[in-house]
């Protein structure tokens, strides 16, 4: 039985993630529901774009950009 030493928890409440290493928080980041296939991904600036009728700002992940 092979057991991985890192653990992603995400907080759908707060859109925050954490990965631990060895129980020990290893990096704390922001995390985003894509607006396409409402999907939970960490956060990247590059996937924000304006939608065409509203001017709204939404957010697409990397797989569905």
């Amino acid at each position: 039985m092979v057991v991985s030493d890192y653990m992603e928890i995400i907080n759908p409440q707060t859109m925050t993630g954490k990965l631990y290493y060895d129980g020990d928080v290893f990096d704390e980041y922001k995390v985003e529901r894509c607006d396409k296939c409402d999907q939970i991904y960490k956060l990247d600036g590059a996937g924000y774009q304006k939608s065409d009728p509203a001017e709204n700002i939404i957010w697409f992940c990397q797989r569905c950009r």
